[in-house]
């Protein structure tokens, strides 16, 4: 059995206890809404997303099975998956603190709205969780844990020169912009193609809306590569792109015509209109840009941080 240390073991056990308690509760969820929600739509949508959900419990379990054997790629993937908990966990706590305190009332929704009592419980909950993984964070990312997961030593060669490679986490983004691409290229008939784009409160027209989604996947696609590939130039590209991106989402979610680009949006995928509560959000409109705005700026913040070893990894592959 592999020698990791008490904390990493305290680490691991946590993750694999959540994702076994959130699977097995949006599995029951799920199952529940099957049986006691209407067949017709939006209804029956949510037995596949409940399951959907419910498979990120067990992609946790899967990781911290993986992290108990001690291998590489369950570090990283802690490291990312701890990262979008806390993204998902920062909206959960945001939105019962915004109910609790009357920041909005969706009377219309016509859900019944918990105490304020429940709700600050439930944030006291989401906090513990969005505690939890910066834990996993700060604790895997760490060079000493990190040597934990490099693999037999009894197989390793000190006389073999290591080939220079991305650092994990820059290649972790670098496939998920690849990834994102190819799925957007997938989405265009039915999502990209209909809708126009909308950047820094100017919504553009159809045609001309087509040439930017085109060009913003192409150019996602290419730093994706270009990180792989240890590319300078793509470092300061995927910086530029996802600024760009932060700031024109930001800047137009608080303009007053935000709303009616989601409408415009809404009509040109022709989504029913026969449930207006699904139509618009009821959120503040300071509160969707904020909540929009985290996980770009946390993803900008991580690539300044690892931007020192990806330059030393590219200046090594170029010699």
């Amino acid at each position: 059995m592999p020698k990791l240390t008490l904390s990493v073991r305290i680490a691991a056990a946590s993750l694999l206890l959540l994702g076994a308690f959130h699977a097995i509760f949006w599995i029951m969820l799920a199952f529940s809404s099957r049986a006691n929600l209407p067949t017709e739509f939006p209804f029956n949508y949510f037995f596949p997303l409940f399951c959907a959900i419910a498979a990120a419990g067990i992609l946790g379990i899967v990781v911290a099975l993986g992290l108990f054997r001690a291998r590489n790629w369950a570090r990283i993937a802690a490291i990312a998956l701890a990262a979008l908990v806390a993204f998902f966990c920062v909206i959960s706590i945001l939105v019962p603190v915004a109910l609790a305190f009357g920041f909005f009332l969706p009377s219309d929704w016509g859900i019944d709205i918990p105490s304020k009592t429940d709700l600050i419980r439930l944030v006291f909950v989401y906090f513990f969780v969005f505690a939890l993984a910066l834990w996993w964070i700060f604790l895997f990312s760490r060079k000493s844990v990190a040597a934990q997961f490099s693999g037999s030593s009894a197989f390793a060669s000190v006389d073999i020169p290591k080939k220079p490679a991305c650092p994990p986490p820059i290649a972790l983004l670098a496939w998920l912009m690849i990834i994102s691409s190819a799925l957007s290229a997938l989405s265009w008939p039915l999502i990209l193609g209909k809708i126009p784009a909308m950047l820094f409160t100017n919504v553009f027209s159809l045609n001309t809306s087509k040439w930017i989604w085109a060009a913003n996947n192409l150019l996602f696609a290419a730093c994706g590569v270009g990180l792989l590939r240890l590319q300078r130039w793509s470092y300061t590209g995927a910086i530029a792109l996802h600024a760009f991106w932060l700031v024109s989402l930001f800047v137009s979610q608080l303009s007053p015509s935000y709303d009616s680009y989601l409408q415009t949006c809404i009509n040109a995928l022709e989504i029913p209109q026969m449930y207006p509560e699904l139509s618009l959000p009821r959120f503040p409109h300071w509160l969707n840009a904020l909540v929009t705005a985290i996980p770009t700026a946390l993803l900008i913040a991580g690539l300044f941080y690892y931007r020192r070893s990806f330059l030393q990894a590219a200046a090594d592959a170029q010699r």
